[in-house]
């Protein structure tokens, strides 16, 4: 069934190819294929299985944006620091008010909190500025509906403000209102459905394994079957488009062509899913860590997943993996926060971690943290650009600026199509099957549409990306055979092959989360995202 993948694309010429099928290339790819170019999308992977599986899942403010690494009177003598931080704090409220105005089946509504502590780094009047300054900035309907309340005040109101009031330096905490990703795999999902039915072919586990510019500067890519290396193809782009987060670089590199320069700086983040006291469920948190970097709590049902790490990562991106280290400083902050609450290793449900990446600035560990579309022509990479410092919030803004340069110096070779932005809903079935008692929300209906029409190749796409079970507390482990039994007829897996899956499942969650608390069982309130239709 999937040798005719490449073989049905084997010797074509597409207007743009697309390396890489995260939340930038899917909206590459959608908004190239809408303007009428013929478009050709691949990951290594499965989509949205790298970076943007790896996200803090939140649909950022952009309040970090206004936090100067200088005091603010310098300012005056870096106004392009300012503009900068202005634009992408715009940017960001932009972002938001997109996707919760156009794809609300995909987002929750919570109330987050960022405290202030006496003598800290920013102060009460600092955090209602900027606060007050996004509000503006994002001149939207979807507002922040942000207030300060005194410790007190706020320990009466809100839960998770009673166990930052234990530390006697809280002076006040921030309220206001944030959004949250079911999970952003599905949102790149959609994105990538929707650019398929308007024309763009898209391949997943296909690696562009080599590239080769050609005499009139297109370029030749030998493709290659990640799951059966004995099937390739060949294609021909007359625009190349490396949307591969952090692998941008490694791209590049297979074309032979030595590298002038350094793209990219991999930020690696660990996370650890925890579960804190009832009175915390469905609050988050923003604020700064003991040295000094974005620290958060986020809601996740009936857990919280606490984090990130901030450190520069060097190696493959599909080597990364959370360390002693890392557990070590994400409690230490936790419990910085929350010190009553005791956190401890034995607390932890399960970790994982992601590589973002940052664009990277003149000096060997500098980054810019600012989207950048690179223009490769003059490192010997004619009609060729990369992307990098994309948050997955900005996806859309990328996916149309990425569009627009393409249009500068190619034309279109096919109609232009409208796309669309709405969430794609399982069909819903006449007759209901729940999965099982501890997951009503996913219809078996849904896990067999997904097999059939969502580019499923192994079981941890349909548990990770389609339907969201793999988030889960106990990550899916629970009910991996009954969905693998269940798509088998559809997949056309035997018995062994389904066997298979599920060792290769359980393999995958080993090794990217670690081991799983025994008692987290099935249930455990939501722990991923619910699969709506």
């Amino acid at each position: 069934m999937h040798e005719n993948r490449l073989a049905a694309i084997d010797g074509q010429t597409f207007d743009v190819v697309v390396v890489g099928g995260g939340a930038a290339g899917a909206s590459a790819a959608q908004n190239l294929i809408a303007r009428g170019y013929k478009v050709l999308l691949v990951d290594q992977g499965d989509f949205a299985s790298g970076t943007s599986s790896r996200s803090s899942r939140l649909l950022y403010c952009g309040l970090a944006h206004l936090s100067p690494d200088h005091p603010v009177w310098q300012f005056v003598l870096r106004p392009g620091d300012l503009l900068r931080r202005l634009y992408m704090a715009r940017l960001a409220m932009k972002s938001r008010t997109q996707l919760v105005t156009t794809m609300p089946e995909r987002l929750s509504r919570h109330t987050f909190l960022f405290p202030v502590y006496k003598g800290g780094q920013y102060p009460g009047w600092k955090v209602d500025l900027g606060f007050r300054l996004l509000e503006l900035l994002g001149c939207s309907k979807i507002r922040l509906d942000y207030h300060r309340l005194g410790a007190q005040e706020a320990a009466r109101r809100h839960g998770m403000a009673r166990h930052l009031a234990c530390n006697p330096d809280l002076e006040s905490v921030g309220v206001y209102t944030e959004y949250q990703y079911d999970w952003a795999e599905r949102i790149c999902l959609d994105t990538i459905l929707d650019a398929e039915d308007m024309g763009a072919v898209v391949l997943n586990y296909v690696q562009a394994a080599q590239l080769q510019l050609q005499p009139d500067q297109s370029w030749r890519i030998d493709l290659e079957d990640r799951l059966d290396e004995s099937v390739r193809a060949s294609v021909t782009g007359r625009m190349l488009v490396n949307t591969a987060g952090p692998w941008v670089d490694r791209v590049l590199a297979r074309s032979g062509r030595p590298a002038v320069k350094k793209h990219l700086i991999g930020i690696k983040g660990v996370n650890l899913l925890v579960k804190l006291p009832p009175e915390c469920r469905g609050q988050g948190l923003e604020t700064i860590s003991s040295i000094g970097q974005p620290y958060y709590c986020m809601p996740w049902g009936d857990h919280h997943f606490v984090g990130p790490t901030d450190t520069v990562f060097e190696g493959d991106p599909a080597d990364v993996r959370v360390m002693p280290e890392d557990v070590d400083y994400v409690l230490h902050e936790a419990n910085r926060l929350f010190p009553r609450v005791g956190l401890s290793e034995k607390d932890i449900v399960h970790r994982w971690c992601g590589v973002r990446p940052q664009t990277a600035a003149t000096g060997a560990r500098d980054i810019i943290k600012l989207i950048s579309i690179h223009e490769l022509s003059s490192e010997g990479f004619p009609h060729a650009i990369a992307l990098t410092g994309m948050p997955i919030m900005n996806h859309r803004y990328a996916g149309e600026k990425i569009a627009q340069r393409v249009a500068r110096s190619l034309p279109a070779s096919l109609t232009p199509r409208r796309l669309s932005h709405a969430a794609r809903l399982f069909p819903r079935p006449e007759i209901r099957q729940p999965l099982s008692p501890d997951h009503p929300e996913v219809d078996v209906s849904h896990l067999i549409h997904a097999a059939r029409h969502e580019h499923v190749r192994q079981l941890s796409d349909l548990m990770f990306r389609r339907v969201g079970l793999g988030w889960k507390p106990a990550m899916g482990l629970d009910v991996a055979e009954r969905v693998a039994r269940e798509i088998a007829p559809v997949m056309g897996w035997t018995e062994d092959e389904v066997a298979g899956q599920m060792r290769a499942y359980a393999s995958f969650v080993r090794d990217n989360f670690g081991p799983i608390r025994a008692d987290t069982g099935a249930a455990g309130g939501q722990g991923g995202a619910p699969a709506r239709g």
